[in-house]
């Protein structure tokens, strides 16, 4: 048997393939699914890139753990954002997106019988791969009587000292919810008394509607135990690009950067030095933009929405509506219901875990016009 028997398929594969196949039977399907941004990038980046994709001497290998000029732009953005120093040359790693990076994390990581803790609504990979290096996956609750947070408090004391990885993402995919300064003090703590590495996931950063999100590295005693994943998807629209950096001690980066010479060759130039000028000359005027943007987009949806009996408060952060179904619906039937009465397509909560159940995710990554669209089905 191969390796790959003891997981699944990725769970937005799956749904991909469901909407292609209603596509092709003429449904004309407006899908909140995939958190894909639908508007480019902005203009001074796309012209910026196709200056560097001229250039002759950009496209031989890239260094394995990135170009020092995006790591030194990674690093003056944790400075000007977080008030954080990290080193360029020892502290930052280019990585090929955040998934590659998180992947390479957990695989270098995760031995055989190793214990990973993981929210039971969170992005699927850290439960994946710690499945598929033959490591224990060990759910942590994250129930809505909670605001869907996690409780370190709640894991059992032998399972804790035992545990490797702690896996952290806020503002949650796919809950939305933002946390309070006093989570992370309280996470690092826990982290420090069971020799446990932090793997902290702040692809939605730049996408907050209260208070600005906050690094772990604000807090000194995290380079101890943390690894700091951080996404330029999410904050300039270019998720086909594939860009991230990771930050942590060269100490607790060495086994993903051995991962990394062994797996890839490093990110394209061009797109490394394009995203090195995002992060120092635009990132503090288009993130304004795109919180603005998902804003208004999610009031629209959320009327429409609650006019069917669902409720779907506005998140703490990320472009995700996250709601309960309308009463008497669990979360299939309300997709299911969408899907064949408008046209319309929400995951549905408990494919992100089963206290998802009860609930559905709606993605505003949609143009304004197909947005519309989906409201006047439901109001018409």
């Amino acid at each position: 048997m191969s390796r790959t028997g003891v997981i699944s398929e990725y769970l937005f594969a799956s749904i991909d393939k469901k909407l292609n196949e209603l596509k092709t039977r003429g449904v004309d399907v407006i899908s909140f699914g995939v958190g894909d941004p639908d508007s480019p990038p902005p203009l001074a980046l796309r012209q910026k890139i196709a200056e560097l994709v001229l250039a002759e001497e950009n496209h031989n290998y890239s260094p394995y753990i990135g170009t020092l000029p995006f790591r030194e732009a990674a690093s003056r953005y944790m400075e000007r954002r977080y008030g954080v120093k990290m080193a360029p040359a020892s502290e930052v790693v280019g990585l090929i997106g955040s998934k590659e990076g998180i992947g390479n994390c957990y695989i270098a990581y995760t031995t055989e019988g190793d214990i990973n803790l993981v929210p039971s609504l969170a992005y699927p990979i850290p439960k994946t791969m710690t499945t598929l290096m033959g490591g224990t996956p060990h759910i942590l609750s994250t129930p809505a009587s909670r605001g869907f947070l996690m409780d370190t408090d709640e894991v059992d004391p032998a399972v804790a000292k035992k545990a490797t990885l702690l896996y952290v993402n806020y503002p949650n995919n796919p809950t939305g919810t933002a946390v309070p300064s006093a989570f992370y003090e309280k996470t690092l703590e826990f982290a420090l008394a069971n020799d446990i590495i932090i793997v902290a996931d702040a692809a939605y950063e730049e996408i907050y509607f209260q208070e600005k999100p906050r690094s772990f590295f604000e807090w000194p005693e995290a380079k101890r135990c943390v690894i700091e994943f951080h996404s330029l998807s999410k904050m300039f629209n270019i998720t086909g690009w594939r860009l991230a950096f990771a930050l942590g001690s060269p100490e607790l980066l060495k086994p993903m950067n051995i991962m990394k010479t062994n797996m890839d060759s490093g990110q394209f130039k061009p797109i490394q030095y394009a995203g090195a000028f995002a992060l120092d000359t635009l990132v503090d005027d288009f993130g304004p933009a795109q919180r603005q943007t998902y804003r208004s987009r999610m009031k629209k949806l959320q009327a429409a929405l609650e006019s069917l009996g669902a409720k779907a408060p506005l998140p703490g952060g990320t472009f995700f509506l996250w709601g309960k179904t309308p009463q008497g619906m669990d979360s299939s039937a309300f997709t299911e219901f969408l899907l064949e009465k408008y046209g319309i397509f929400v995951t549905p909560g408990n494919m992100f875990g089963p206290e998802g159940e009860g609930y559905f995710r709606a993605s505003l990554t949609v143009t304004d016009e197909r947005l519309d669209q989906a409201v006047a089905r439901i109001l018409k």
